[in-house]
């Protein structure tokens, strides 16, 4: 039996060998992995398999006679040394990790890799990037935001492995300039039928459920479905340490069909809509008010992928997307003191193509996308004359705006985007690997740009000592995000920005422009141990950095002049022995922005002064970041635990000296330390747990149950931070589940 498992011994695929001694494994993801072949008392192992395209890969394992877990074997092809910072979950994996909320289970997954901070929501940022990485699920790129204010990630459920990049992003890949996250969704093509259903309940009104079925329609197809329900009393970070108007609802379904019409072609159909339901967060004098504004967020995807292989070494894709998304948000009557209503859609129309030719040592890779967006958006405020406005200190221009009288904005746009790429991997004699490319885009978002991006990337793998040596640089174009763009890009929100200048402002948001340099080393340690560090230095300009709107739900983009960011990245791995795997993670960053500012949408009377060349620290500069997690996994008994931490240093409050009194008085103000200019920092501690129950043939029936937050200590994400808010983290959770598994 040959096994494929990700970097923490976690399996993904397995399949029996034939009698000729061959097997294959499909339906791979680009990632790093490690291949296992067991015939007791025989084992063979390859460390380190690494996979960049759909070429073709060729690995030799030869069976010796020793103790299990001892030996390793090269592959022919298996251990070229990679340039990319890059660290592959199995779908398990996700679905073991504590996660408060279903569906920020794949959020909480990518932020156990390194160099990955937090914020409310959901919200993710990397090194010195705000919410500026990429989603591939099942080779489709999704550009649009996922976290819990504006749509839904895949349901952990659903999920075969994940692929997380940070470090050598190759052309293929653009629009972001933050990291790479790829998906690759579970997919039955063998065999009979599977299923399996999850379902869970916890403190503050918790629950979830959801359910997977797939397998063979014929011996070309197959079919795979998947559905889930959740629902919390804390639906989302609050924004009042009571936890005040929190109830929320989401549902998530899709499916996939795969047809192999013949050996050489596969035909892929994914499929799928999300829909979430849920009451805006508010505080103590909304909640005496009876404030009752409430937000419905819904997707909708459809694509299509064809690929050929045509020669061995040659393989060429082209695919066809849809996304459609939505959100409302509908004010009440008794919104203070600020009345908001807005109604927004998003449609994205896609084509990509590629063509992946191996010759010799080199590995050539050619392609474009083209996407045509169209966007509508509907946005309502005013000011309620009452005792409550002057405390909240708006804006005079944004209290010229009454019931009578209420800001209005409308705007429709149809923008698109268009790119081509090309990129060569070349393996050097000595364990030299040379990645070089360059990709060029066009967009029309709303400004348009156009710029050429190279990517160079190059490693060096030394035998004796197994160290792998990588430095890379790259060039990025990120435009601005469409959530909300138009009203951001618009004259009527400059009207209202403290930040307008005579030269600056009142135009067209421009694509963040990013230069990125990496240099880490790779070093196993003994039979047990892999160890990975990152040195990394970013340079930005029209940097993207979203503000919150007052105390609602809604973001608005906006661009910061200039920025820069560094740090470094540690992450130590101990893969599954004896039962036993184990990670932790260091990042050190630093991250400094210059002004002035433009777009988003400010109705503050005092904002934090960031003129021409102010100099001021992002909400996103978390100096320091930490996490950790011990597992144990016993298959033949069918139980695993596992204990998680995480560390975070605090983010900054970015307000005046003279702001921070008013803050001080402020419900929650005990966790920010006023003296630093930051939330105070936090530990989190989760323990979670499974146990099977029942094992009758092919069924399966397994108990979980976790606790998280262990210690049970209040926290901030952030405090009075103009362009973040204020939002409080979970106390002390517990969770108890069942799954039931027909294989």
């Amino acid at each position: 039996m040959v096994r494929l498992l990700d970097s923490l011994g976690m399996p993904l695929q397995e399949t029996p060998v034939a009698r000729s001694g061959e097997f294959v494994l499909g339906n791979i993801a680009p990632g790093t992995y490690t291949l296992r072949a067991d015939a007791p008392p025989l084992q063979a192992a390859v460390q380190q398999l690494t996979v960049t395209s759909a070429v073709a890969l060729q690995v030799e394992l030869r069976l010796s006679a020793v103790a299990a877990e001892q030996v390793t074997v090269h592959g022919r092809d298996a251990e070229p040394a990679s340039t990319t910072t890059r660290v592959t979950v199995a779908g398990d994996a996700v679905r073991r990790a504590p996660s408060r909320v279903r569906s920020r289970g794949v959020q909480d997954a990518i932020a156990a890799a390194a160099g990955w901070g937090t914020e409310d929501n959901g919200l993710l940022h990397v090194r010195g990037v705000d919410d500026g990485f990429l989603y591939v699920i099942d080779g489709i790129p999704v550009y649009e935001r996922l976290d819990g204010l504006f749509g839904i990630a895949p349901d952990p459920a659903t999920i075969d492995s994940l692929s997380v990049v940070t470090g050598y992003v190759p052309p293929e890949f653009g629009w972001k300039s933050g990291g790479i996250i790829e998906v690759r969704s579970a997919s039955r093509v063998t065999g009979g039928w599977a299923a399996v259903l999850d379902a869970g309940f916890g403190n503050e009104s918790a629950h979830d459920a959801s359910g997977v079925a797939g397998g063979p329609l014929s011996r070309t197809s197959s079919l795979t479905l998947g559905a889930s329900r959740q629902g919390s009393g804390r639906f989302l970070d609050p924004v009042h340490p009571d936890n005040l108007h929190n109830q929320g609802r989401a549902w998530n379904a899709g499916g996939q069909i795969g047809w192999s019409p013949s050996a050489q072609d596969q035909v892929t159909a994914v499929f799928g809509g999300s829909r979430s339901r849920f009451e805006v967060p508010h505080g103590a004098e909304q909640e005496a008010a009876g404030q009752d504004q409430r937000q419905r967020v819904g997707q909708r995807w459809l694509s299509g992928s064809w690929q050929r292989t045509w020669r061995a070494r040659t393989v060429s894709q082209i695919s066809a997307f849809h996304r459609a998304g939505s959100s409302r948000l509908v004010g009440s009557a008794h919104d203070t003191p600020l009345f908001t209503d807005a109604d927004r859609t998003l449609h994205r129309t896609g084509l990509l193509g590629s063509v992946a030719h191996q010759r010799g040592r080199h590995l050539v890779k050619f392609g474009g996308e083209a996407s045509w967006l169209r966007l509508r958006e509907d946005f309502i405020f005013a000011v309620h004359d009452d005792d409550d406005t002057d405390e909240m200190e708006l804006s005079d221009a944004a209290l010229a705006f009454t019931p009578d009288n209420p800001f209005r904005f409308t705007g429709r746009a149809r923008p698109s985007l268009y790119s081509l790429y090309a990129q060569d991997s070349v393996r050097v004699s000595g364990g030299v690997t040379l990645d070089a490319g360059v990709r060029a885009d066009w967009s029309r978002l709303l400004a348009r740009t156009f710029r050429l991006s190279p990517r160079l990337g190059a490693a060096w793998h030394r035998a004796g000592s197994r160290t792998t040596l990588r430095a890379s640089f790259a060039r990025f174009l990120q435009p601005p995000q469409p959530e909300n763009l138009l009203l951001a890009s618009s004259e009527q929100a400059w009207e209202l920005s403290p930040f307008r200048t005579e030269t600056a402002g009142g135009a067209e948001l421009e694509p963040e422009r990013q230069t990125a340099i990496e240099a880490g080393v790779d070093q196993p340690i003994g039979a047990a141990l892999r160890l990975d560090v990152a040195f990394w230095r970013r340079w930005m300009r029209h940097v993207a950095d979203p503000n919150v709107l007052f105390g609602t739900t809604i973001l608005f983009p906006n661009s910061v002049a200039e920025g820069d960011a560094s740090g470094v990245d540690v992450r130590l791995e101990m893969p599954r022995r004896r039962g036993w795997s184990a990670y932790a993670n260091y990042a050190n960053g630093r991250v400094v922005q210059y002004g002035p500012i433009t777009g988003g949408l400010f109705v503050e009377e005092e904002v934090i002064a960031i003129g021409p060349g102010t100099r001021f620290v992002p909400d996103h500069d978390q100096r320091h970041v930490g996490s950790f997690g011990v597992s144990y996994a016993a298959d033949v008994q069918g139980m695993w635990a596992s204990l998680t931490g995480r560390y975070e240093s605090g983010t900054p409050l970015e307000v005046d000296e003279d702001d921070r009194d008013e803050l001080s008085e402020r419900p929650g103000a005990e966790l920010v330390d006023f003296a630093r200019g930051r939330v105070k920092p936090r530990t989190v501690l989760d323990l979670s747990a499974s146990l099977r129950l029942v094992r009758r043939g092919e069924t399966h029936v397994s108990l979980r149950a976790a606790l998280l937050n262990l210690t049970g200590r209040r926290w901030a994400y952030n405090f009075g931070n103009p362009f973040s808010g204020t939002h409080f983290g979970p106390g002390r959770t517990v969770q108890v589940g069942i799954r039931v598994e027909v294989r």
